[in-house]
Formats: structure tokens, sequence, C-alpha cells
């Protein structure tokens, strides 16, 4: 009699987060909930310990809300509304706000969803995609065809956003949906991707090591550059695992 293998798939992650080369504060929270297939990052702004206060309180009320049941859109809309309620009491700080991106896997099959410029990539096949759309005011130019993607690397006002959690503005999410099979998801704030391009970031998920040798690259080769911002870099990699019944 044939023995019938029976597959599942787990996950593996890596999470790094550090405040830069020059920061007091390290204003980026990120969240991974692994045996519920979620993780949040998110980029606080909005002046001292004010950035830090609303990136926390959005990944750990994303995750929550998710696990009971919301999907990413209706969390994200609830945290975006809860900020703007503690910016004006004692429990926030005025003008407070935060990027957020947002991946939940079930399978194989990945939901992003996100607002303001932290970003997902998928790197499979050896080709990196980015999955998400800035909300920022480059990327409108971009889009408007006013501005190359090279000029967008150095223009001054690179890193204006104008959608974030806790914004004044109305909220707009992003979202988009595919496979990780045989891939990685990167997620990231703005203090990898604003250093390094597509290419640089290949060029180091391509190698054949662990994900934590990858991740640690991916943060070091910011470091090496002297960048000032808040660096937070999430891998995650799907493995199918197979029985014997």
């Amino acid at each position: 009699m044939k023995t019938k293998k029976q597959s599942s798939i787990s996950f593996f992650d890596v999470c790094l987060s550090v405040k830069g080369n020059h920061k007091v504060l390290n204003e980026d929270a990120f969240k991974a909930t692994t045996d519920k297939n979620l993780w949040v990052i998110a980029d606080g702004m909005g002046g001292y310990e004010g950035g830090e206060i609303a990136s926390e309180f959005a990944v750990n009320y994303i995750t929550q809300s998710v696990i009971e049941g919301e999907s990413l859109t209706t969390a994200i809309k609830q945290t975006h509304q809860k900020i703007c309620e503690l910016s004006i009491t004692n429990e926030g700080k005025i003008g407070m706000a935060t990027t957020v991106v947002v991946a939940k896997i079930l399978n194989t099959e990945f939901e992003i969803a996100w607002v303001g410029d932290s970003r997902a990539y998928l790197f499979k096949n050896k080709q990196l995609t980015q999955l998400t759309h800035d909300h920022s005011l480059v990327q409108e130019l971009i889009d408007q065809g006013k501005i190359s993607q090279q000029q967008a690397i150095i223009h001054p006002q690179r890193n204006l956003i104008n959608q974030a959690l806790g914004g004044a503005k109305p909220l707009n999410i992003g979202s988009i949906k595919g496979n990780l099979e045989q891939g990685i998801l990167l997620l990231c704030t703005d203090g990898l991707s604003s250093e390094l391009n597509d290419d640089k970031i290949s060029l180091i998920l391509i190698k054949s090591k662990s994900l934590t040798w990858k991740a640690n690259q991916l943060i070091k080769s910011v470091l090496a550059l002297k960048a000032d911002d808040n660096i937070t870099v999430l891998l995650i990699q799907a493995k199918e695992n197979r029985t014997k019944n």
C-alpha cells in the first residue's frame, strides 16, 4: 500500500528594527504574529515621542482587530480613527501620525494593505516587484510624468507623504493580493527603500543565505551609507511541510 503525503504551509520570518545612525528615538514599530499569519510595520511621525506612540498603537490595534475578524482595510480605518481621538487626549500627542503596511497570508495567498510610504515587495523567480504604491508627493509627481524615478531619489521633498493614520486628509488605503509560493515578502519602512534601490535589494535577497542573514545585510547596507532615518525590515518566507499518512 502506498503512503499518501499531506502538506501544510508554515512561515519563517525575521524582523529587524534600528534607529539609524543619528536618530535619538526609533519611531518605527512592528508586530509579527506568525501563528496568525499576520505582520504589521508602521513608521511614526509627529515630533518627539508622538510618532513612537502612534506607530506602536497602530501595530497593536491593527493586529488585534484582524485577529478578531476585521478585514485589513476595516482594521486600518478603525486604527486611523482611534489615533485621531488619542491625539487630542492625554493618551497621545497632537499631530501624531503613522504610516502602515500590513500582510496577511492564507496558505500561500497574501493580501497587503497600506497607507503612506512604508512598502511591501515580492522577491520571486529572482525578480523584485514593488507591491505597494507610495502615498507621497514624489510618487504623485512621477505618476503625472513631471519627474523620473531617478529624480525622485534626490528630490528635496522626497520624504513628504500625503496619507497617514491620524492625518487630516480623508484616508486612502491601498491593497493588493498575490501568491507567495517560492518567494519572499519584504515589508519595510522608508528608511530602507529611500536608501537602497531595487537592484541593491535584489543583490542581497538573491543570495543563498538565511532570512536572518538577508535582513541583517539589508540593515548593514543602509547603515554603511550613513543614513539618518529609522530602518525596519521584515522578511517572510513560506515553506511546505510534507508528512506521510
